[in-house]
């Protein structure tokens, strides 16, 4: 399959003004509009975080415009390709934060807070005793993981703190973390090292970056992606098992025909368990429950 669209996540803890944040909300969005590019990104008074997809050749100019509009020497994007744009079209939110932790106060002074490149990361799973932490979302953890890596289960990284309070984890155990693209770990690094957790180190970059390096390496599954493609394979293309829930828009994998229509649908193994929810979309479960309760709907 021909990928002609490139798709760039990243993320940048920069400190920006509040008077500032307009302007580089409307800029961004000019620039975006005149190059076609289409995606999300959230602006805050601790940096920018985001995803976006274009023609190769404009994204490329649509990075060093985001670059310069954020005052930033240098942005780490992680490039993958879809067949098509997986983004309808362009966003741009203002928040407290660039990832939701529920601590504002929180910000990684250093850009490099104990990082390791995907190919130090690499090396010391294949030598090292250490604990792996997912820092990601249940549903996330689900599609992918790495080897041997302990799953909070959390519903939401604000409920990353509340993990580590009951958390078994030596203080002294070297551990090694890591999310999708890194943001995530950026604040869950600042706040076990407040808790003093003095031998953490994160993946650089995330998994995305790491399997650029290293498909079909320690990582196992797909990994799940904020955008249309649902996840993204060893290879970093677009996933052709994993689609969106219809009734919770959870990743899933499960096909049946509908019990309202006949047509197929596509949900998640929590809506499977729900007989109104075997159906392709929301209006047909509101139907077939109708008919259930003998009221043709």
């Amino acid at each position: 399959m021909l990928m002609k669209t490139k798709v760039t996540a990243f993320y940048k803890f920069v400190r920006i003004p509040h008077k500032k944040i307009p302007i580089i909300e409307s800029e961004l969005s000019i620039s975006a509009g005149s190059l076609h590019i289409r995606g999300l990104i959230i602006l805050a008074p601790e940096g920018a975080n985001g995803t976006v997809a274009g023609n190769p050749e404009d994204l490329e100019e649509f990075k060093a415009f985001l670059t310069k509009s954020l005052g930033a020497e240098s942005i780490n994007f992680k490039d993958s390709w879809a067949s098509k744009n997986p983004f309808r079209r362009f966003k741009l939110k203002l928040r407290n934060e660039i990832v939701t932790l529920g601590k504002p106060e929180i910000f990684p002074e250093s850009a490099k807070n104990n990082h390791l490149s995907p190919r130090e990361w690499h090396q010391v799973l294949e030598t090292e005793d250490v604990v792996l932490l997912d820092t990601r979302n249940s549903y996330e953890t689900a599609l992918g993981t790495f080897q041997n890596a302990v799953d909070p289960d959390i519903k939401t990284f604000n409920q990353f703190p509340e993990y580590l309070e009951r958390t078994q984890i030596p203080k002294d155990k070297k551990v090694l973390m890591y999310c999708t693209g890194g943001i995530r770990c950026e604040k869950a690094m600042v706040e076990m090292q407040q808790r003093g957790y003095q031998n953490v180190f994160q993946l650089e970059g995330g998994i995305l970056k790491y399997l650029e390096e290293f498909p079909d390496g320690k990582f196992k599954g797909e990994c799940f992606v904020f955008d249309h493609r649902v996840a993204v394979d060893q290879n970093l293309h677009s996933s052709k098992k994993y689609h969106l829930c219809v009734h919770c828009g959870d990743p899933g994998e499960i096909k049946l025909p509908c019990l309202n229509c006949g047509e197929e649908a596509k949900i998640c193994q929590n809506c499977a368990q729900v007989e109104s929810q075997k159906t392709c979309s929301k209006n047909c479960a509101y139907h077939l429950e109708g008919k259930k309760e003998g009221y043709p709907r």
